[in-house]
This record gives structure tokens, C-alpha cells and sequence, in this order.
């Protein structure tokens, strides 16, 4: 493992303790929703609903939420180490999605190695752990194993090894339903691995552990079907999460008034839109510096994924969904890197609001 690496880890995962245990003894917002009697810092809001899978399965609702409006994989993981070692589930989650970040940076770092020189791979590890959201990364959630099977997918792609990349982005889509985009990704990849000839499909067959991501999402709609007669049963309950199809001006438009008609908007109930439109806004400034500086197949996973989240009809977590979507963050770590000071005056700047958010999401503040 490069010490350099571990050292950048190390740093993130200390400074994200330090705040998460000192915000535990500041005030609470919204406590009474958020749960956090006796977990640790990080263990909040949804990742109530990912270890309740684990211990009880899945339930079903269209009238209020219910848990099959998340994937499996991660449910899975918690409950196989749960299997393995008796502890409380936050502490599970916490040493999984640790474990998880951790292989993250390792593999991140060597796929940034393919393109760019050790010290710019270093600095795009560093951007996308020090990423405003990249707290979540702690949380009780599935975000650190989605962005892992996410790296090691293009990882593998670059090294040939097709088959390994099928298998990993296989479970990507069980991770989140935004993992089957990283379908048409490798796909994208292996043509550009092959200078853009599209016939490369019909002369070689070592792309097809690519469509293997079918086979895992089709076995979760089965499940849904079989367990609560609707294939989409998964879709079907996200309205009562906030999230249905809609259209993307309609929600800009939407999620704009309240900063016209909300005079305390940083200080109210409505601050977490600060966060969000800011969050659009870098990602289109992200977007187009990774189009000048990234590989064009790793960006089909981010576009993919933003724009399916534009359709919901909100901006709600379009920052964490950047996370998600971790290519666009490469343009913007090679950009500063012409400039050592540039860069690191970005990455204090963004490290500060990593901290910052972290504390209100410990102290239940809805910034998720």
C-alpha cells in the first residue's frame, strides 16, 4: 500500500472522528426524527433502514416508507459480518465502511495511475476524500461500497479484465439502482480501449461479462415480484420518499422559491437548498473540467446518474450524488494540480466544508 496514501486516508478518517465526537456534545436539531440515542457519531438517518433489512428483511409500502426502496448488497454485507462477529450495527456499518474507504483510496489511487503522475493521483484521492459529502463515506451507508465497486470497475476495465469488471459492476447494481450505469460505462470503455471501433463487439466476445449487471438487477425486480407482486415494487414506494419522475425545470423552479420567499435561508428548515443549488452548480464547473482532463467513458457513469437524478423532480442530495459519481471529481484534482498552492487552497476549502456539514449531519441537521 502506498504510505502516501495511507497517510491522506488516515488524516480524513481523524479529522472526521475528531468532529463527529466533539458535535456530539453540542446541540441537537431535529433529534426526535433522527434516532441517535447511544450510536456512534456517524450512524444516522437512514442507516437505520439498512441494518433493519439486515436483521428483518424487506417491507413494502405505497402509503408511507418502506425499506425496498433500498438495494441489497449492502443489508447483505452487514448481515454476513454480523454472522461472523457479534457487535452492535453501528458499529458494524462503521468498521465495513472503513474498511470499504480504505480500498476505495488504494484502488483509486492506482486507476488514476494510468493517466497521470503519482503526485496528480494523489491529489485525486485527496479531492474525492475530502469532498464536501465524502462524510457519508463513514456513515451507516451504502455510499463507501457503491464508490469502491465503482472504482474497481473501471479499474479492472483498464487492466483487460473484463470478466472481473462484469462481476464487480454486477454488484454495484444491487448497491443502488444507479449502479447499472456503470453498464454502458464499460461498455464505453472497451470501445475506447479499442479506439472507438464499434466492430471490436463483433470480432471479440471478452466485453460480454459486461452485461452481467443485467442478471443481478433483473434478480432483484424477480424479487420484488416474487415477494410483493410488483416488479418495481422498489419504484413504486419512492414517492413516498419524495422522489417520482418530474420535470427538471419544474423542480429548479420549485426549489428556487425558497430562496426568494425564505428570509432566514441559511438558518431554517430550508438551508440544506444552500448546499444543493451550490452542489449543481459545481457539478456543471466539475463537469466541464473532467470533459477536458478524464477519459470520456468514465464520464457516461456521472451524466448517467446526475441526469437520472435531475428527472426525480429535486435536487435533494445532488451533492452526495456527485460522491456517487465520482469521475466528475477527477477533472476539477487534475485542474488545481497545476498550481500546488491553487490546489491547496481548493482542498482547504472543500475540507472545511466536508466538516462542517459532517457536524450538522452528526447533530441530525437534515443536510443530507
Amino acid at each position: 500500500m502506498n504510505k502516501k496514501i495511507l497517510k491522506i486516508f488516515l488524516i480524513w478518517l481523524g479529522l472526521l472522528m475528531l468532529v463527529g465526537i466533539a458535535s456530539l456534545s453540542l446541540s441537537h436539531y431535529g433529534a426526535k426524527t433522527c434516532n441517535t440515542k447511544n450510536q456512534l457519531p456517524y450512524y444516522r438517518w437512514d442507516s437505520f433502514w439498512y441494518t433493519s433489512i439486515a436483521r428483518h428483511g424487506y417491507t413494502f409500502s405505497t402509503e408511507k416508507n418502506s425499506s425496498i426502496a433500498f438495494f441489497p448488497l449492502y443489508p447483505l454485507a452487514i448481515k454476513a459480518t454480523n454472522f461472523i462477529v457479534r457487535l452492535r450495527d453501528d458499529r458494524v456499518s462503521f468498521g465495513l465502511n472503513i474498511m470499504f474507504s480504505l480500498l476505495m483510496a488504494v484502488y483509486l489511487y492506482r486507476l488514476a495511475l494510468f493517466d497521470h503522475s503519482k503526485t496528480v493521483s494523489r491529489n485525486v484521492v485527496a479531492a474525492v476524500l475530502f469532498f464536501p459529502p465524502a462524510y457519508f463515506l463513514l456513515s451507516g451507508y451504502p455510499e463507501a461500497l457503491f464508490v469502491l465497486l465503482g472504482v474497481l470497475s473501471l479499474y479492472f476495465g483498464r487492466k483487460n479484465k473484463w470478466l472481473m469488471a462484469g462481476i464487480v459492476s454486477a454488484l454495484l447494481a444491487i448497491t443502488k439502482p444507479y449502479g447499472i450505469f456503470m453498464m454502458p460505462t464499460l461498455l464505453c470503455l472497451y470501445a475506447e480501449m479499442h479506439d472507438w471501433d464499434w466492430r471490436i463487439f463483433f470480432k471479440k466476445f471478452s466485453w460480454t461479462p459486461l452485461l452481467f449487471p443485467i442478471s443481478t438487477f433483473s434478480g432483484f425486480v424477480a424479487f420484488n415480484y416474487f415477494k410483493f407482486g410488483n416488479p418495481l415494487a422498489f419504484l413504486a414506494t419512492q414517492q413516498t420518499w419524495g422522489r417520482s419522475l418530474g420535470s427538471p425545470l419544474t423542480a429548479l423552479a420549485m426549489e428556487a422559491k425558497f430562496y426568494l420567499l425564505d428570509s432566514n435561508i441559511f438558518t431554517g428548515s430550508n438551508f440544506p437548498y444552500v448546499i444543493y443549488l451550490s452542489s449543481l452548480v459545481f457539478s456543471i464547473f466539475a463537469l466541464t473540467l473532467s470533459w477536458k482532463n478524464v477519459k470520456k467513458s468514465y464520464l457516461v457513469f456521472p451524466v448517467l446518474l446526475l441526469t437520472s437524478a435531475f428527472l426525480t423532480g429535486t435536487l435533494t442530495s445532488w451533492d452526495r450524488y456527485m460522491l456517487l459519481g465520482f469521475p466528475i471529481l477527477i477533472g476539477p484534482a487534475i485542474y488545481f494540480s497545476k498550481n500546488k498552492y491553487l490546489f491547496w487552497a481548493y482542498l482547504s476549502f472543500s475540507a472545511f466544508a466536508m466538516l462542517v456539514m459532517a457536524s450538522f449531519f452528526v447533530r441530525c441537521f437534515p443536510v443530507e
